[in-house]
C-alpha cells in the first residue's frame, strides 16, 4: 500500500510539474508573439503555430490519460472548430485563379497563405484552451493576469521612451516608418494601439477586482477603498493604467484612440450597471482624467496634426480600398476565396496605387467575407457572440476575481470589435495571441466558484 501512494505520489508531482511547465510556456507564447516584432513574418508564425501545438499535445495528453473532462463553459469553441474545419475545407480544394473559382464552391485561391492562417486560428483557440483548462488554482491564474498587465506596461514604458526619447529603434533594429511615434516592439503604430487598449482593458478590471476586494461586501465606495491600508498599491496600479493610456494616444492611432475611449465608456457602463451609487464610475473617470492631463502636459500636437488629416486620409487610403476590394468579396461572397489569400487577388481589382498592392483589407470584417465568405463571418460573430455573453454572465459574479475578469473582457472586446473597422490587427500574432489569452481567462472565470 505504502508502495502504491508513493508511486501516485510521484506521478501527482510529475503531472504538477507538467501542468506549470505548460502554463509558463503558454504566457511565453504571449510574451514572445507581441516582442517578436508582433510575430507579423512567417517564421514568427510558424513558431508559434509549432510551440502551440506541442503545448496543447502536452496538455491534452496528460488530460485524456485521466480522464479528465475540459473545463466549461464550452459554448465558444464549437464556431471555432467549425471556422478551422470550413479553412481546411477551403485549403483542400485549390483553384488557381479566380476564373476557376465559382460563387458556390469552397476553395482557396492560394493555398499556402491558406495553410498558414488555418495553423494561426487553431494557434489561437489552443492559446484560448490552453488557459481555460490550465492554471490549477486562483493564484496561477492570477499570476497569469497580473503577467498579461506586466507585459502591457513594458510595452507602454518602450513605446513611450520612442516617443520622448525620439528613439527610432525596435531592440537594436532602427525603425522603417512611423518614426517619432511610440510603437513598442510592434511594426505597425495601429497594431501596437490595439495591443495596449487590450492590456489597459486588463488592467482596468484587474484594479476592479482589487478595489471590490478591499471594500469587502456592498456597492464599490471610493472613501471605503481610500481607507483601506493598501490603497497605496491602487494608486501606483492607476498610474500604470495611465501610462498604458498615454501610449495609446501617442502611438498617434486614430482609431486606436477611438477604440480606447469606446471601451472605457463600455466600462464605465458595465461598472455603473452594477453599482448602486457612481463611485466605481468616478473612479474610472479619474483615470481617464489622468491620462488626458498627462497628454496635455506632453503636448498633444502630433496626435491634432493625426487627427486633422483623418478626411484626407479616408478619401486617399481607406475608402478607396475598401470601394476596390467590395467587388472581390462579392465574387465570392457566399464561402470566400481562401483564408489568408486577400494579398494575392486583390491586385486584380485596385484601382489606386496599383504599384503598391495592400496586403490587407484594413477592416477585418471586409477580409473576412472576401477571404471565408459571409459562413466564415457568420461563426466568428457567433464565437465572440458567446464570449461577449460569458463575459456579461460573469460581470454580475458576487466573485470579485471572475467580475473583475469579465469587466476586462466587456472592455477588450470593444477595443476590438471598434478598431478592426478601419485596421487589421487581429491577423498580428503578437495581437491575436493577446486576445486568445483574454479569451481564456474569460471562458475559465466563468467555471470559477466564489472565493472561499
Amino acid at each position: 500500500m505504502v508502495g502504491t501512494q508513493t508511486v501516485m505520489g510521484g506521478r501527482g508531482m510529475w503531472r504538477a510539474a507538467a501542468d506549470m511547465a505548460v502554463d509558463a510556456g503558454t504566457f511565453a507564447l504571449c510574451c514572445f508573439a507581441a516582442t517578436a516584432f508582433g510575430s507579423n513574418e512567417p517564421w514568427a508564425m510558424g513558431l508559434i503555430a509549432a510551440a502551440s501545438g506541442v503545448l496543447l499535445a502536452c496538455r491534452l495528453i496528460p488530460m485524456i490519460w485521466s480522464g479528465e473532462r475540459p473545463a466549461t463553459p464550452w459554448s465558444a469553441y464549437p464556431p471555432l472548430l467549425l471556422f478551422c474545419a470550413f479553412a481546411g475545407a477551403q485549403a483542400l480544394f485549390w483553384r488557381r485563379g479566380l476564373p476557376e473559382a465559382g460563387l458556390w464552391s469552397i476553395h482557396t485561391v492560394e493555398r499556402h497563405s491558406t495553410v498558414l492562417y488555418l495553423m494561426l486560428a487553431v494557434s489561437y483557440a489552443a492559446a484560448a484552451f490552453l488557459v481555460q483548462n490550465g492554471f490549477g488554482s486562483r493564484r496561477r491564474l492570477r499570476l497569469l493576469w497580473l503577467g498579461v498587465i506586466a507585459l502591457g506596461a513594458f510595452e507602454a514604458v518602450y513605446g513611450l521612451v520612442q516617443y520622448m526619447g525620439d528613439y527610432d529603434f525596435i531592440w537594436h533594429f532602427e525603425k522603417a516608418s512611423y518614426r517619432g511615434m511610440a510603437t513598442g516592439t510592434f511594426v505597425n503604430r495601429n497594431h501596437y494601439a490595439l495591443f495596449m487598449n487590450l492590456a489597459l482593458c486588463a488592467g482596468a478590471g484587474f484594479l476592479f477586482y482589487r478595489a471590490k476586494r478591499m471594500q469587502g461586501p456592498g456597492d464599490l465606495s471610493l472613501r471605503g477603498v481610500v481607507k483601506h491600508p493598501d490603497s497605496a498599491k491602487l494608486l501606483w496600479f492607476g498610474i500604470v493604467l495611465a501610462l498604458m493610456g498615454l501610449a495609446v494616444v501617442f502611438s498617434t492611432s486614430r482609431m486606436g484612440i477611438a477604440a480606447m475611449l469606446g471601451a472605457s465608456g463600455a466600462m464605465l457602463v458595465a461598472v455603473r450597471s452594477l453599482e448602486a451609487g457612481r463611485r466605481g464610475v468616478l473612479a474610472g473617470l479619474l483615470v481617464l482624467a489622468a491620462i488626458v492631463g498627462l497628454a496635455l502636459y506632453m503636448g498633444l500636437e502630433p496626435v491634432i496634426e493625426r487627427f486633422q488629416s483623418i478626411e484626407m486620409s479616408m478619401d486617399y487610403d481607406r475608402m478607396p480600398l475598401w470601394r476596390d476590394a467590395w467587388p472581390m468579396a462579392a465574387r465570392h461572397f457566399l464561402f470566400g476565396q481562401g483564408l489568408g489569400s486577400f494579398q494575392w487577388t486583390y491586385p486584380a481589382y485596385e484601382t489606386v496605387a496599383p504599384d503598391i498592392p495592400a496586403r490587407y483589407a484594413h477592416n477585418d470584417y471586409l477580409q473576412a467575407v472576401a477571404e471565408t465568405g459571409v459562413a466564415g463571418l457568420a461563426l466568428l460573430l457567433w464565437a465572440a457572440a458567446a464570449l461577449w455573453r460569458t463575459a456579461l454572465r460573469n460581470l454580475r459574479s458576487a466573485s470579485p476575481f471572475v467580475g473583475g475578469i469579465g469587466l476586462a473582457s466587456i472592455g477588450a472586446m470593444t477595443a476590438i470589435a471598434m478598431q478592426e473597422i478601419t485596421d487589421f490587427g487581429l491577423y498580428i500574432p503578437g495581437v491575436a495571441v493577446m486576445a486568445a489569452v483574454l479569451a481564456g481567462l474569460n471562458l475559465r472565470a466563468a467555471g470559477e466558484a466564489p472565493p472561499r
